[in-house]
């Protein structure tokens, strides 16, 4: 009888071209259901003119996404587990749904309210994927930057929703205008997740029939004891709670950059370039350094996630302290500059922190790591829009964060460090 390790060991490997389609249409998904997370933030007054309501209750829209996530997104792991594809094909289509509803809602709030809740219902399946996607369809070699481009194209959907907002509101003050240009949007925004529903149903499959990987071929643990060895010792723990709080923040940053910049008068051209800067750097400064850890473990080395991802938010926390110190005193370039900084550090982190959760807690099931993960920034992520939407804390949102992030980012520097338990198992697979 042949054990594990032998099955292993004369297992065949191979990588499909199919698994670029599949990245392709999950990123078109994704970056179409992360329009509505921030489509509102560059424009807050005007949508809450649209809808007759108070900005406060507009961040709610996007709170929508944080709390259907934390509530929901253990039972995603399941269905995405046995099948990919369908489970992709019914979060495409409820999103689908949820945009459309937001569309023929127009000006009722409550409805449209409905409509991103729908929209955060497609999203339970989205955030913990692009891990699993990547070590289901992708050799080792290529499991980062899958990653990082599943992940980012959610970024990417962000960044288009406020560049769009930003350019379209420059100038309109007529009601009638705020009107026509917010329905506008919203037409378009659902034409674009209907495009992404096809491209899921016509380009997603399950899993190649062949393992593209040793991990991919690997026994998992089940999801229960995968989750159990998460909450194993103060060390998982903190890691758990370390990752999650900074990828919470990078999301929180983003929604609230309106109501943060608002009272020092900048206007909502001046908060699309914050916004805008803020996304494409983290997007960018990511997938650059996830090209790095593949081209690192494609020539047998270990990846230096510690470095990365310890550089990273030293310069996002950094970025934070002096926006936070001088953004009485300069121009407006230069608080896009410090946010370009501030989203180079926070945004570039997250692919990098997913597959460096999964290295050190192998073999517990990946989707379970990531989910987890997921599940507590939404949290986080929630806690901190409550937190800075509320009037007394709107003059020092920055010192807030700072101040939530502090403890993290210690033990981050001082207490963390990678095992590569699955990356040594496989060079050692490959070896033998």
């Amino acid at each position: 009888m042949v054990g594990p390790e032998e099955a292993l060991k004369t297992q065949e490997y191979k990588a499909y071209r199919w698994r670029w389609l599949v990245l392709f249409a999950f990123c078109t998904f994704t970056f179409s259901n992360a329009l509505g997370f921030v489509q509102y933030s560059p424009i807050l007054s005007l949508a809450a003119e649209y809808y007759g309501v108070t900005d406060q209750d507009i961040v709610w829209f996007s709170n929508c996404y944080y709390i259907t996530y934390v509530v929901f997104c253990p039972f995603t792991i399941r269905p995405l587990e046995k099948r990919l594809d369908l489970s992709l094909f019914l979060a495409a289509l409820v999103t689908t749904l949820g945009q459309w509803f937001i569309y023929i809602a127009q000006q009722t709030y409550s409805f449209a309210l409905v409509g991103f809740i729908l929209i955060g219902m497609g999203q339970i399946f989205i955030l913990a994927a692009p891990a699993y996607i990547s070590d289901r369809w992708f050799p080792m070699h290529e499991r980062t930057v899958s990653t990082s481009l599943g992940s980012f194209f959610n970024l990417v959907g962000l960044n288009f929703s406020i560049v769009y907002a930003s350019i379209t509101f420059q100038n309109v003050t007529d009601h009638e205008e705020i009107v026509d240009q917010i329905d506008f949007m919203n037409l378009l925004f659902a034409i674009f997740t209907s495009l992404a529903f096809i491209f899921c149903i016509t380009m997603i499959r399950n899993k190649p029939a062949t393992p593209p990987s040793i991990s991919a071929a690997s026994e998992k643990m089940l999801i229960l004891p995968s989750f159990k060895r998460a909450f194993r010792s103060i060390e998982s723990i903190m890691d758990l709670l370390t990752f999650s709080m900074f990828i919470g923040v990078s999301w929180a940053y983003m929604v609230v950059i309106a109501i943060l910049l608002a009272p020092f008068n900048y206007t909502t051209e001046q908060i699309g370039y914050v916004s805008i800067v803020y996304a494409a750097t983290g997007a960018v400064g990511g997938t650059l350094a996830s090209i790095y850890v593949d081209y690192q473990i494609k020539n047998n080395s270990k990846p230096h996630y510690d470095y990365l991802i310890k550089g990273f938010l030293t310069i996002g926390v950094a970025g934070i302290l002096i926006k936070a110190l001088v953004i009485n005193y300069v121009n407006d370039t230069v608080i896009v500059v410090l946010s370009g900084i501030i989203g180079f550090g926070l945004n570039s982190f997250l692919p990098l922190a997913l597959q460096c959760y999964i290295e050190k807690l192998f073999p517990s099931f990946e989707l379970v790591l990531t989910t987890a993960i997921m599940q507590m920034s939404n949290l986080f992520g929630f806690i901190l829009n409550y937190i800075l939407i509320l009037e007394v804390f709107l003059d020092v949102g920055l010192w807030v964060i700072l101040v939530a992030m502090g403890p993290f980012y210690l033990y981050l520097m001082f207490g963390y460090k990678t095992k590569f338990l699955r990356l040594e198992m496989e060079q050692q697979a490959a070896a033998a």
